[in-house]
């Protein structure tokens, strides 16, 4: 699914508040008293551009579909399948990973890892594979749902949660088990989302 620059947005606010809390990563103030903003601002950077090879990508099919027309016509598949199925073949042979699934999130946590570690005022304080399978799972759990899903999700875990500080490892385990009661909550309703938080799962605490 494509996000919007907001969805980016939102999405690196979250990776970085899940990798502070995480305690992987220390932040000197006095080196850069900005440092975090740079930190975010890093993440964001790897994040938009990914979705801006995605929409060249997208482009490029595009354009290809459009000079063979006549195929497409002749086809019976719609110009949308074509194009899908285009862009799927131009990002095999680029060899990039698109999708919402976990390979695409490893993807994207070495490489805001690496961009991360650029950052001046920021020390790492335990392996660089379980920073960036912090990463990685900040991604993939916050990536692909709806934002009211997602949001809606993480109100609910943080009154479960009590005295938990959230997005630490101990908070996402919540928002997990939580998630996956709303998922089922939205399949037994044919998968629409819900128009109340209300009618997600309940917050009650022998739930947790």
């Amino acid at each position: 699914m494509r996000l919007s620059t907001e969805q980016l947005e939102r999405l690196s606010e979250r990776v970085f508040k899940v990798l502070k809390a995480s305690e992987y990563a220390g932040f000197d103030y006095t080196t850069d008293e900005r440092v975090e903003e740079r930190v975010l601002d890093a993440i964001m950077s790897v994040l938009e551009d990914d979705t801006k090879t995605e929409d060249r990508l997208a482009r490029e099919a595009e354009r290809l579909v459009q000079q063979q027309q006549h195929i497409a016509k002749a086809s019976g598949k719609s110009v949308e399948d074509l194009v899908q199925e285009v862009k799927e073949r131009l990002a095999k042979a680029k060899r990039v990973t698109l999708g919402d699934g976990p390979d695409r999130s490893d993807l994207l946590a070495e490489k805001v890892f690496r961009n991360v570690w650029k950052v001046e005022g920021i020390d790492f304080f335990a392996e660089d594979q379980r920073v960036t399978n912090c990463i990685a799972r900040a991604i993939h759990r916050f990536r692909h749902d709806d934002d009211r899903l997602i949001d809606a999700v993480e109100k609910i875990t943080t009154r479960r949660a009590g005295e938990v500080e959230p997005y630490t490892p101990a908070w996402c385990s919540l928002y997990d088990k939580a998630l996956s009661e709303a998922r089922v909550k939205i399949a037994a309703a044919g998968g629409v989302l819900p128009k109340t938080e209300a009618k997600l799962p309940t917050e009650s605490v022998g739930n947790t």
